[in-house]
């Protein structure tokens, strides 16, 4: 029943495997992933569309209010005329008029204001998307190689363990070592098979991750790359000053909050209503009442504001404005925690993979071709061999998550400090 189990998960790993080698997997570079991403992300798509409304609440900002024209015909009679017998030509009044609503000073400017911070606030963000996708687009793709690294490594095991399987049934039929610690000895490769599964798994979850990401529509991805570090030391002062000029999260807010002044100062100035002039054109036919044929009419009309001052859209633009530079102190005070956390996390994550690199996997190594040794030689118990193995696979896996935390926290850096984004 345990070699059933055993062979079972053994057919599965072959399984994934042949269905991955099947899938045809797209092979992306780390600058290929950006480029998509920049191009066919859904988020990026409507950030754009965003820019482009905005921009077109500025056209409407900018125009000026039609004039219009109105047009009447009356004093048509509907009984007996005054004299009598007068006739529709004798009695018709016609009117035509042209107003125009003018527009206060200080209005306009306000609205094209507010409109223009808009407008700057909707670029800001639309570069936003881009700075937060970038470094979800790195954090998978070093996700992925590390995840691949994995792979090979956890397969390498497998067939490592395979031949100490094959070394250990030789000397099991010679007597050598007892039939249960044999059994032991199979049964513990049902590990390593299910280590190759679960890692297979991880990548291929984390390529399906970034594929979305970049609106690729493919089975599966490869990354192009490699997990090594490059030498970089990171002045937090600096950085922190860099984000201060460059984040684009920080420049919507304070375009969010000109925008939101101007807003305030065109509520005020629309205390006092638009006036409203026109002129009118009469032509009457009814000249035997002493109607004049044809007269011109100028009119002027100004609402009151006695009772509605605008004192309700004052104050919403003004908490409107005070909630926008609340926005802008909130980010800048986390700004500075944000990039000292990814700085501390990469100094981190760097000098686990230098401890690593110096001296963990070297020991390991050299503790498992030892053991090895030593187990074919008879001198060492299955357990130790076991053990052995069970440390050296532990070891590698934590070297690949340092390297790949060391990237992901490189690539927080980048996204904490703005380094990537145009001033």
């Amino acid at each position: 029943m345990k070699r059933l189990f055993s062979t079972t998960i053994a057919a599965a790993v072959l399984g994934v495997a042949a269905s991955a080698q099947a899938a045809e997997p797209v092979r992306l570079t780390l600058e290929e992933a950006l480029a998509r991403v920049r191009t066919q992300n859904p988020e990026v798509a409507a950030a754009a569309l965003k820019v482009r409304a905005a921009g077109g609440d500025l056209v409407t900002a900018r125009a000026f209010p039609n004039p219009t024209l109105a047009a009447s015909a009356g004093n048509f009679s509907l009984g007996q005329t005054n004299p009598p017998g007068l006739s529709v030509g004798d009695t018709v009044v016609a009117q035509v008029g042209l107003a125009e609503e003018l527009v206060l000073w200080g209005k306009r400017g306000e609205r094209i204001a507010q409109a223009i911070g808009h407008e700057a606030e909707a670029r800001a963000e639309r570069a936003d998307v881009d700075r937060r996708l970038a470094y979800e687009v790195k954090s998978r793709f070093y996700t992925i190689l590390a995840d691949a690294e994995r792979v090979h490594l956890a397969r390498d095991e497998l067939d490592r363990y395979r031949e100490t399987v094959r070394v250990s049934e030789a000397r099991a039929r010679t007597g050598e070592i007892a039939p249960a610690d044999f059994d032991r000895i199979v049964l513990e490769q049902r590990g390593f098979e299910q280590e190759v599964a679960d890692a297979e798994l991880e990548r291929r979850r984390a390529a399906s991750e970034m594929l979305a990401l970049i609106g690729l529509d493919a089975p599966d991805a490869e990354a192009s790359g490699t997990l090594e570090l490059s030498p970089a030391d990171h002045e937090v002062t600096d950085l922190v000053q860099r984000a201060f000029e460059r984040r684009p999260d920080l420049l919507a807010a304070e375009r969010a909050t000109e925008a939101a002044d101007a807003a305030l100062r065109l509520a005020r100035a629309e205390r006092w209503p638009n006036v409203t002039v026109g002129l009118n054109y009469t032509h009457s036919q009814f000249t035997v009442s002493g109607d004049l044929s044809n007269q011109l009419t100028a009119n002027f009309s100004l609402p009151l504001p006695v009772l509605d001052q605008n004192q309700g859209a004052i104050e919403r633009a003004t908490a409107e404005a005070e909630i926008a530079r609340t926005d802008v102190q909130k980010l800048r005070n986390e700004i500075p925690q944000e990039v000292r956390a990814a700085v501390a996390a990469y100094e981190s994550a760097r000098d686990r993979v230098r401890r690593f690199e110096g001296e963990f996997l070297r020991r390991a190594t050299a503790a498992r071709q030892s053991v090895q040794v030593s187990y074919r030689e008879g001198s060492v118990s299955v357990l130790e061999l076991l053990e052995a193995e069970r440390s050296f696979l532990a070891t590698q896996r934590e070297y690949l998550d340092a390297l790949r935390d060391a990237h992901t926290a490189l690539a927080d850096i980048d996204r904490a400090a703005a380094t990537e984004v145009q001033p």
